[in-house]
């Protein structure tokens, strides 16, 4: 995948952003993945503060490639938890707080995610492939 990734060299953000999330930018979305050194690099959910410089993969570069995302970056609607998913779960692009939405059905436009598979990556995770409409 970093053989066809496309990253913004001069992504930055207002606000402070959590490591391995989703942002859009202009339209695009990205996942954030900065190398984090020193003594924050042992730190789960990281965060860069606002106005440094993002690693920020242009996800749409990686059409039909899996992620995997753990359960802390999955929002569920009334009724729904890790449970109630399962292969060919569609996810939406990040809220407002950069998790991925738990969705009925495919959106009109735009990247969503196929979830393909549950695993365990730190803690429960799914395998998702990167869809557009």
């Amino acid at each position: 995948m970093y053989d066809i990734a496309k990253i913004n060299p001069i992504l930055t953000s207002q606000n402070d952003v959590a490591n391995y999330s989703f942002i859009t930018v202009d339209g695009i979305l990205y996942l954030v993945m900065n190398t984090i050194t020193g003594d924050n690099s042992y730190i789960d959910d990281a965060v860069i503060p606002a106005g440094d410089f993002l690693n920020g993969y242009q996800v749409d570069a990686w059409l039909g490639q899996k992620l995997v995302a753990d359960e802390k970056h999955i929002s569920y609607g009334t009724g729904q938890s890790f449970a109630s998913i399962t292969a060919g779960t569609t996810l939406l692009k990040p809220k407002s707080d950069g998790t991925l939405e738990v969705a009925s059905t495919a959106p009109q436009s735009g990247i969503y995610f196929k979830v393909t598979d549950k695993v365990v990556l730190t803690e429960k995770a799914v395998k998702m492939k990167v869809m557009t409409a």
